[in-house]
């Protein structure tokens, strides 16, 4: 037993230390003591008490959907040119997710059967007309699509963000299709939107040359829009003359643009920025079908045109990317290839020859600075590196809360838990006497281990997270007081003051983890299911409860077991006759 009772007393000494070094890196100034990040990285502190940006993103689900239904309509198209089934058009029906095929009277409808509908397992016939097909999209195909934009959305923004190198984001979903972003400590809002809400769609499209709509077009062109005459090469190497329009009006470019391109094709405009700024807009006549896309990255990075001293972003794609890019840039030389970013074109080099190796670069259009530039070049590079938003993403809500409100939180916090510490050690030392001494030492040593383990984890410390440390050490002291009152219980039995120790702690035991339990639980499901100050919260307070146990348990026994080997025995008759 005397080897037991010091081999106790020895492992919570060895625990002392332990959370005293724990706690070193959240006392001290890292960056005057930087040795310290080597023990961890000290306890974070969240939105409400350091302030930062708050984000509520919508994703649209349904865009991602009728994305989906597009790339699916592309393909039906391509399908039929390579299966040579005649065909008038193929065009999407958005409302019911549908694709209209129709078809040549002369086309064999049991081949479209087999090698159409039969192929693209996600669309299902609904109805025939003639030789008009509509193919329908699943319901349990919109559905995952649905889910899974939500899911990885979520995955891309977590990347994003972790890409800025910030402490304790949270990044959680937050009901069907909402995602709640919390960036503690950071302050540029407006990098913050840009890097996040960027959809960063990257693609590698053919221009459309070869077609000249404007050419044909005879009616009237809107104020503030010009039709231009650009020149091209055909894929046999003769010249084209067409037409292209231009303006500084996006919105009213776009409207005109809007049933002028062939099917198969798509009017996407390239914007230029400058100094002043103004922007123009330069009309750009691609077909749709993408041929390299963001998913074949496997690298972006910054890199600088050392002859115009210019920042560019410099890509790099995984083995199938570079295959395939190799391919397109040998079959379309002298052609113009769009890369497209979000449904803007960045730029429309022409392919001087077969591009191997696989790599490709983006420059940017902004007229400013070297300085704004670069910036721009990195954020760029930061959200192709992370992916692509599956769908777009709106801000739904947008707020900043300084550190000045972060810091009066932090002030009420301390007088909270300082005051709410302070009026249970007098509680105790008042109704106990020296073993309300023993039970605030245990106390103490409570939020010195809570701390301490919040440091080691890494976790956040929030305003609702310092409401969980105070209630922990009301329960703390609940534990106590159980622990106390089965002794005394025991001591007007007639039991020795050694034996009804050891019957006080047996016997209290059973009640203390019976109330701890249900507590634990109930802390697991809000971990579980809560997010943001609600998930800070339990976390908290799990820690606290393991803390709160041991200290009560453990730790207050051991002392109890010295104060009897040292003789001071009047402590506890003391104790017996309190009522």
């Amino acid at each position: 037993m005397e080897k037991n009772w010091m081999a106790r007393a020895i492992f919570t000494f060895v625990l002392i230390i332990i959370a005293v070094v724990m706690l070193i890196p959240s006392l001290v100034d890292q960056e005057k003591y930087p040795w310290t990040s080597k023990i961890n990285e000290g306890i974070s502190l969240g939105l409400d008490l350091k302030g930062g940006i708050h984000f509520v993103l919508s994703v649209d689900t349904e865009k991602a959907a009728q994305d989906r239904l597009d790339r699916r309509t592309d393909e039906i198209r391509i399908r039929l040119d390579d299966e040579t089934i005649p065909y008038e058009s193929v065009s999407v029906e958005p409302e019911s997710f549908s694709v209209i095929v129709k078809l040549k009277p002369e086309a064999d409808k049991d081949k479209f059967r087999d090698k159409v509908v039969d192929y693209f397992n996600d669309l299902k016939k609904t109805t025939v007309d003639g030789d008009t097909v509509t193919l329908q999209m699943r319901e349990d195909t919109i559905r995952q699509i649905k889910e899974n934009s939500v899911e990885q959305a979520l995955e891309t923004l977590r990347s994003r963000i972790d890409e800025l190198g910030l402490k304790e984001p949270i990044v959680a979903r937050q009901g069907e299709n909402a995602i709640l972003i919390q960036l503690p400590g950071y302050k540029d809002v407006e990098r913050a939107r840009s890097i996040i809400g960027q959809t960063a769609q990257l693609e590698f499209k053919i221009v459309a040359e070869d077609k000249d709509p404007l050419g044909e077009y005879t009616g009237e062109v809107p104020e503030g829009i010009a039709l231009m005459q650009g020149r091209g090469t055909n894929s046999d190497g003769t010249l084209l003359t067409y037409k292209y329009a231009s303006g500084k009006d996006r919105a009213a470019l776009r409207k005109f643009l809007s049933d002028k391109a062939p099917e198969g094709t798509e009017f996407l405009l390239e914007e230029t920025a400058y100094p002043n700024g103004e922007k123009e807009y330069q009309s750009y006549l691609l077909y749709k079908q993408a041929y390299v896309t963001g998913d074949m990255l496997t690298d972006a990075r910054v890199s600088i045109d050392e002859q115009k001293n210019r920042p560019y972003v410099s890509m790099t794609f995984d083995k199938n990317g570079a295959q395939i890019f190799a391919d397109v840039t040998g079959k379309y030389v002298k052609r113009k290839m769009a890369i497209v970013l979000d449904e803007k074109v960045n730029s429309a080099p022409v392919i001087q020859t077969k591009i191997e190796g696989g790599s490709a670069m983006i420059t940017l259009n902004s007229m400013g600075d070297y300085d704004t530039v670069f910036q721009e070049a990195k954020d760029l590079a930061l959200v192709l590196r992370a992916g692509s938003l599956p769908a777009p993403v709106t801000f739904e809500e947008n707020r900043t809360v300084g550190p000045s409100l972060g810091q009066d939180s932090i002030e009420k916090g301390k007088i909270s838990v300082t005051v709410g510490f302070f009026a249970v050690v007098f509680f105790m030392i008042v109704f106990y006497g020296i073993a309300g001494i023993i039970a605030n030492i245990a106390l103490f040593l409570n939020l010195l281990f809570i701390m301490a383990a919040m440091a080691a984890f890494g976790a956040t410390l929030t305003f609702p997270g310092i409401a969980g440390i105070l209630l922990t050490v009301g329960m703390a002291v609940d534990a106590n007081v159980i622990i106390n009152e089965r002794i005394k219980e025991e001591l007007r039995a007639g039991k020795v003051l050694s034996d009804a120790i050891d019957q006080g702690y047996d016997m209290a035991w059973t009640a203390i983890l019976d109330s701890n339990l249900t507590t634990v639980i109930t802390s697991f499901i809000l971990w579980e299911f809560g997010t943001g100050p609600i998930k800070g919260f339990a976390i908290t307070l799990l820690i606290g409860i393991a803390s709160s146990m041991f200290t009560a348990i453990f730790v207050t026994k051991i002392i109890f077991k010295y104060l009897l080997k040292a003789g001071v025995k009047s402590v506890f008759f003391k104790m017996q006759n309190k009522h």
